[in-house]
């Protein structure tokens, strides 16, 4: 069974998707962390690998195209699988390996837990590449002037100081489990859509809609916003997120049994 669901997710979408997602970090980290460390000395105790990895650092734009492009990324760790067994004729043979109601909620597991993975293990990577040439000194709140740590823009900042691992895994693992529900999403279009390009990129319109929205009112209602931990977004709330999140993945559930049961199931 294994290697039935390794045949399943394995394939070029999987390798665009973690070469994309590897080759963002590097450059950020090349153009950030890297270029950084030229300029460090003894009293620089203000760059860390907390303030340079990609989910806190200014010094490009690299990191918030990550989080814009994270549902294309997303959609691509296997929320097309079912689709491209259904063209291929490869659904068929699941009535000799399984139950239909055991496939799909074997499917939605795998979507998931493929997206969550990448996604938190390239930017763990990101910052264990920040541990690596950065001195492990803690961010000291009196030297983050203008770092926009303390200004209502992000979760939680005094946590930040006190327990900064913690917090930036916090992050980590938030972008992670958001990763999950793009895929999620993008799996439930496809029971509906059939179209490669239309199922790919819905998530990332929705994504692009609220995006502009958030910049006209400097709210960070995308997730492309409230997944960095340092932003120009001036508003954010975590009860916000956790709702949004909550709504999303309820009605992502149900849409997805409804279009199993009518749009599968016969």
């Amino acid at each position: 069974m294994h290697k039935f669901w390794l045949e399943r997710i394995k394939g070029k979408n999987l390798l665009i998707c973690i070469g994309s997602s590897i080759l963002l970090i590097g450059l950020q980290f090349c153009s950030g962390a890297w270029k950084t460390m030229q300029f460090f000395t003894s009293a620089t105790v203000d760059i860390t690998p907390y303030t340079q990895w990609l989910g806190s650092s200014d010094e490009t734009n690299v990191g918030l195209l990550f989080y814009f492009v994270l549902p294309l990324l997303a959609s691509l760790c296997g929320a097309t699988i079912y689709n491209e067994d259904k063209a291929r004729g490869y659904f068929y043979l699941v009535y000799s390996k399984m139950t239909t109601k055991r496939y799909f909620s074997t499917l939605i597991s795998i979507v998931f837990c493929l997206s969550f993975l990448i996604t938190s293990i390239v930017l763990a990577l990101n910052l264990l590449l920040n541990f690596m040439v950065l001195p492990a000194y803690n961010p000291v709140e009196g030297l983050d002037v203008g770092l926009n740590f303390t200004y209502g823009n992000t979760f939680f900042p005094r946590f930040y100081y006190s327990h900064p691992l913690i917090y930036t895994g916090m992050y980590i693992l938030l972008s992670g489990i958001f990763s999950g529900l793009f895929a999620m999403v993008t799996l439930t279009i496809s029971l509906y859509v059939e179209n490669f390009f239309v199922v790919i990129s819905s998530v990332f319109f929705v994504q692009l809609v609220m995006t502009v929205i958030g910049f006209m009112t400097n709210n960070a209602i995308a997730p492309a916003h409230f997944l960095m931990a340092r932003r120009d977004i001036a508003s954010v709330s975590f009860v916000y997120v956790a709702v949004l999140y909550m709504v999303f993945f309820v009605t992502t559930l149900i849409f997805y049994v409804i279009g199993v049961r009518k749009n599968v199931i016969k």
